[in-house]
């Protein structure tokens, strides 16, 4: 059985900021989610099924269930977010089942100087008590500042710019990212404008974290709206090749399965500083 791209849990597809232009990601948070401490036996009738579910900006992830314990342990749950801004805070709640335990929450601006938190301990709260503490770890890689970096983990900006040459019956399609043939897909565009029944016009950006450059596969498709499981054409496209075309002012795909579609996209690399290494 194939592994699940670590890409896959980045994003929630379908979750788009009112303009997609704003809040370019200036660098990558990793999320050790180690343990936690329930206050519980005075006020529970049992001990919860606990969980913790992480969200900032419009992502959302979550460990696994820890069954019947007020001590559960996650050991070394990873999570890795993009960072838009020094100022966000990072949310995170601990449920029972699907009940809320309580809340914490993590100021991003103590980690723009020391770049990193070791077992840092959050108390979580709810309705202004304290419910119980959880241990995590939190380390920041900002993009890189010097030009020579040449490291292979970083920040993708790709854009779904336009569908040229389309047949007429395929109005508004829209397009689909995956990072692996049999991958969930990690950004679905609006549909497009058409403009004079063979242009699709999305202009659609999505921004993910890239592990391996090198290694990167993207695979787009051209969707009818009316019914997505029909697909009017798709590319397979190295990252490389990809970040290549577009510096070079090129861009121009064919679309596979389509007699003269061609994609327009485009993508900028900014690699991270990834000391510690991440």
């Amino acid at each position: 059985m194939r592994s699940r791209s670590p890409f896959s849990r980045l994003c929630n597809a379908r979750t788009r900021p009112k303009n997609e232009f704003e809040g370019r990601a200036i660098g990558a948070l990793k999320i050790i989610v180690q343990s936690a401490h329930i206050d519980g036996p005075g006020w529970r009738w049992r001990q919860p099924n606990a969980s913790v579910t992480i969200r900032t900006n419009s992502t959302k992830l979550k460990t696994e269930t820890q069954p019947t314990t007020y001590d559960p342990s996650w050991i070394t749950s990873t999570f890795h977010v993009l960072v838009k801004s020094s100022k966000q805070e990072v949310e995170m709640r601990v449920y029972d089942d699907r009940r809320v335990l309580g809340e914490a929450s993590f100021d991003m601006s103590l980690l723009v100087e020391s770049r990193m938190k070791l077992d840092a301990q959050l108390p979580f709260s709810k309705h202004h008590k304290r419910r119980g503490d959880l241990l995590c770890s939190l380390f920041y890689f900002p993009i890189a500042l010097s030009p020579k970096n040449d490291s292979d983990v970083g920040i993708v900006c790709l854009t779904l710019h336009r569908a040229e040459g389309l047949r007429r019956h395929n109005s508004m399609p829209i397009a689909r990212i995956r990072l692996a043939w049999d991958a969930p897909a990690i950004h679905i565009t609006r549909p497009g404008k058409m403009i004079e029944n063979e242009l699709a016009v999305w202009e659609s950006m999505h921004e993910f974290l890239c592990f391996n450059k090198s290694a990167c596969v993207v695979y787009i498709d051209v969707l009818n709206n009316r019914r997505e499981e029909q697909v009017v054409g798709h590319v397979c496209i190295s990252l490389t090749d990809l970040v290549e075309a577009t510096d070079t002012g090129g861009g121009r795909w064919p679309l596979s399965g389509s007699v003269a579609g061609k994609l327009v996209a485009s993508a900028e690399w900014r690699p991270l500083d990834v000391e510690p290494d991440l």
